[in-house]
């Protein structure tokens, strides 16, 4: 199931040209519950909902619960510019987990999820220079991105006081082909392929502190904080020429010895908290990151310190004076951008609304979350994307004791 899923994760989210600058379009962190709520999960917690946000929320779940966790997502991305506009429909699948709590004061999690996403083509044709009316077509195309794979736990040091931490391995690869032709009779083309091949890993902790006001309401205040990150970069590099009159294609140049960079993946770290009263709950996050200080092999622009904020709510109603198994939720975010090119930052807005129900032992979290970012200004791209998502959680009972009377 890990080998499926990690194969699926690897393949094209986006076609954002913006997935081209760093290590790619960075992922909407968290699950079906999360993302329907505005990307919150800092604060927090719940006994059959996985939140791999905060890892101290492991220590939520149901001592006598397993939660199989899968998501699936399909996107509809619409990019434009002044001159040109294009589109996508994607579908894939978002992540899987495993999650169980062996007892009251301990869970832990296994999961596997995509990290960044690359997936961009670039098209021109220009005139040679002193060439007079001979052009050349110019093709790029990116694609690739960074998988996560992780393992964690958490566990109750109080009653109302939780810790927890995720070991995450990264590793993918980010492609860039180009391809270059000539429009003459006797024309050739030069292609080359830079592949980097990035591997690594990082450690994520999480504290979550409860303090119960009444009988159903309670404050729950989160941090979360990453360690600096170890990210290997290996780079293997293709060029060929192709003479199509005499149809010969010769390797010009290949090299995947030389190059091998050891870079650094800034510390993290975020707060957040979650009020709960009966049936509602309210939740905000804020994160910080400081990418100014990450430095990517042969990067085209300036990185620069990334600021989230969210804020999210959910709502169970009741039927007939007891609950009932649906759960609705909303929340919206801003994110103050990861790239600046020339003077202008590349922000970005989200808003997102959600349906959670139940069927048997099947746990439904439905969401749709539409993100907008960029601008038509500075001959800029804008992008925009509606995505639908579907978690499904399978909820078995592992850890019980048979009593007979």
């Amino acid at each position: 199931m890990f080998s499926f899923v990690g194969g699926a994760v690897a393949q094209n989210n986006t076609i954002s040209p913006y997935s081209k600058y760093g290590i790619g379009l960075y992922e909407q962190t968290g699950y079906g519950r999360n993302i329907s709520m505005g990307g919150t999960g800092i604060g927090l917690r719940s006994a059959n909902n996985v939140n791999n946000i905060n890892p101290a929320s492991y220590a939520s779940i149901d001592s006598t619960m397993v939660l199989f966790d899968i998501g699936l997502h399909l996107d509809y991305e619409y990019i434009e510019t002044h001159l040109d506009s294009g589109d996508k429909l994607n579908g894939n699948i978002s992540y899987f987990s495993l999650t169980m709590a062996p007892n009251n004061n301990l869970g832990i999690s296994f999961g596997i999820s995509p990290y960044t996403s690359v997936g961009y083509t670039i098209r021109s044709i220009e005139y040679i220079s002193g060439g007079g009316q001979d052009k050349y077509m110019s093709y790029v195309e990116g694609i690739g991105g960074l998988t996560r794979v992780y393992a964690g736990f958490g566990a109750n040091l109080l009653k109302n006081t939780s810790i927890g931490m995720n070991v995450s391995v990264l590793f993918g690869p980010k492609t860039e082909r180009q391809s270059l032709a000539l429009s003459a009779a006797d024309n050739f083309s030069i292609y080359t392929e830079t592949s980097d091949y990035y591997h690594g890993g990082k450690l994520d902790f999480g504290l979550q502190q409860t303090i119960p006001l009444s009988k159903e309401k309670s404050l729950t205040i989160g941090a979360i904080a990453s360690t600096p990150g170890i990210l290997d970069c290996e780079r293997v590099t293709l060029a060929t020429n192709t003479f199509y009159r005499i149809g010969y294609i010769d390797t010009i140049y290949f090299d995947n010895d030389d190059y091998d960079r050891i870079t650094t993946l800034p510390a993290t770290f975020g707060a957040g908290l979650s009020y709960k009263s009966g049936r509602f709950t309210i939740a905000g996050d804020f994160n910080y990151n400081p990418l100014s200080k990450f430095d990517v092999a042969d990067l085209r622009t300036k990185l620069i310190d990334n600021k989230s904020f969210c804020l999210g709510a959910e709502y169970i109603p009741k039927q007939l004076g007891r609950k009932f198994d649906l759960v609705f939720r909303g929340g919206a975010g801003f994110d103050s951008g990861t790239t600046k090119i020339d003077s202008y930052v590349l922000k970005s807005y989200r808003i997102s609304a959600g349906v959670g129900f139940k069927i048997h032992s099947i746990r439904f979290n439905t969401y749709c979350m539409y993100k907008r970012q960029g601008t038509l200004d500075n001959l800029l791209v804008l992008d925009q994307s509606l995505q639908f998502g579907l978690n499904l959680t399978y909820i078995d009972y592992w850890f019980q004791k048979r009593r007979f009377y």
